[in-house]
């Protein structure tokens, strides 16, 4: 969006907020593994 207003962003803000954004979305896939409980089926369905 920046350069489509002929502003300057330097890489290292880009890769700082891609990395940041891995690392968030890395501790949600550890937590999220750790606190789902797994589906009990019902045998007593026909």
């Amino acid at each position: 969006i920046a350069e489509g207003f002929d502003t300057h962003v330097p890489k290292g803000y880009i890769y700082f907020a891609m990395a940041f954004s891995v690392a968030v979305e890395m501790i949600n896939i550890r937590l999220r593994k750790k606190m789902i409980e797994p589906v009990r089926l019902r045998r007593d369905l026909p």
